[in-house]
């Protein structure tokens, strides 16, 4: 609690008197050792008047047919955090949006997929962000959030490594109540053409149910109750989500509830789209921004 006071009033004196826009450049990119090529970002940068500042830095991550535009697109991610920050609402932060492609955020070269992208961004890209920007480096000053797809990954990521994430936001997540059926309840009985257009070759050289549910977050949730610090969890889906992905998020919620972590839930009005992630944002990024330094 004293580190997430002290970075906000950090905030408060660099802001007051001089609020100032945070920059987005777009068409960034590092090295990735885990693809063998370049990953490609946006990022935020929050502008300062402290020399030597550094800044907890955001994760986020896009759905399906996105890419690291998305947020800043679809999202307003600048326009929301400026005005955040701006009004000491938050403390400053980077906010990071890389390009994964349709990989599910998984590390599927195995089967002849994508590419090795979990690794690539708890490894690669954590790493190449510390290096460049002035971050506070370490999970207690990191937080992931994704929408859809990225929703998905954004769990899987935090779940799987704490020790990269302390906080996580999971909106609209892909995530459908284990073994579900087919069509907009999960994948499992889908036409293998729907299974190829939708997961590739990320759980399978062709679709496998039972490595799909294996990258699920439900997969990891176990391993959560014998940390000593797990991550701090934010879960928000629309009520008429397409996908049904209620089913799975509050299924999701309860089973966390059940090992005695304490997740937050926002059941809001409305669909899978871009009207309802914007509704729960300015939500998300204080969930996210209170929880650093705070475990």
């Amino acid at each position: 609690m004293a580190a997430k006071f002290g970075l906000l009033m950090l905030a408060l004196l660099v802001f007051a008197g001089h609020a100032r826009a945070g920059e987005l450049l777009v068409d960034q990119s590092l090295l990735s050792a885990a693809l063998g090529q370049d990953i490609r970002y946006s990022v935020y940068l929050p502008s300062s008047a402290t020399p030597g500042a550094r800044f907890p830095t955001i994760y986020l991550l896009h759905g399906f047919a996105g890419g690291q535009y998305e947020w800043a697109k679809g999202g307003r991610i600048a326009e929301t955090l400026d005005r955040l920050i701006e009004s000491g609402s938050m403390s400053p932060v980077i906010a990071v949006m890389p390009d994964a492609g349709k990989s599910w955020y998984v590390d599927s070269k195995r089967y002849g997929g994508p590419g090795d992208y979990e690794t690539a961004i708890v490894r690669d890209l954590v790493a190449g962000i510390d290096a460049r920007y002035p971050t506070l480096a370490d999970a207690d000053h990191r937080g992931i959030a994704g929408i859809s797809m990225g929703g998905r990954g954004a769990l899987r990521l935090a779940f799987a490594h704490p020790d990269v994430f302390s906080a996580v936001a999971g909106l609209s997540p892909g995530i459908w109540l284990p073994g579900g059926v087919s069509g907009r309840t999960g994948p499992a009985n889908d036409p293998p053409e729907e299974q190829a257009k939708w997961f590739g070759r990320t759980a399978g050289e062709t679709f496998d149910i039972k490595i799909f549910n294996a990258q699920s977050p439900f997969a990891l949730v176990d391993g959560l109750a014998t940390l000593s610090r797990p991550p701090a969890i934010l879960l928000a889906v629309g009520d008429d989500d397409y996908w049904k992905l209620h089913d799975g998020t509050v299924e999701l919620y309860i089973g966390l509830r059940r090992i005695g972590l304490k997740p937050e839930l926002r059941v809001g009005d409305g669909g899978h789209d871009w009207k309802f992630w914007r509704s729960v944002t300015d939500a998300v990024l204080l969930f996210l921004d209170g929880s650093f330094g705070d475990r």
